[in-house]
């Protein structure tokens, strides 16, 4: 798991890339949240483009940036969801808990 990020208007703009399936994949994702959440950044986009592979583990890193995220006062936007996460998460009833945007724009727009 990879990811890069960027600031705009207060929000924190992250992609993630790869596989989102285990803890190796996970710790280090909620640690620069909570990182970015210490820093004052407390709403997120995440772009998930190039996400390939998303299992309960990777749901759950989902959940607990958006918890974080509301927690702090903030919120978290989904942006580019790959058709295997979407099905994943109209299986599991929670596509109706995340806000998604079209683009990494219109998630900075919605949040700012």
């Amino acid at each position: 798991m990879k990811f890069t990020h960027y600031v705009e208007k207060n929000v924190s703009i992250v992609a993630l890339e790869g596989n989102l399936l285990g803890e190796a994949d996970s710790q280090p994702t909620l640690e620069f949240i909570q990182n970015q959440i210490a820093e004052g950044h407390k709403h997120f986009v995440l772009n998930l483009s190039l996400l390939k592979y998303v299992n309960s583990t990777g749901l759950s890193v989902l959940l607990t940036t958006l918890s974080k995220s509301r927690n702090a006062g903030g919120d978290l936007v989904l942006v580019n969801i790959p058709e295997q996460l979407r099905q994943l998460l109209q299986i599991t009833k929670l596509i109706d808990v995340f806000t998604e945007c079209s683009s990494d724009k219109e998630g900075i727009d919605k949040l700012s």
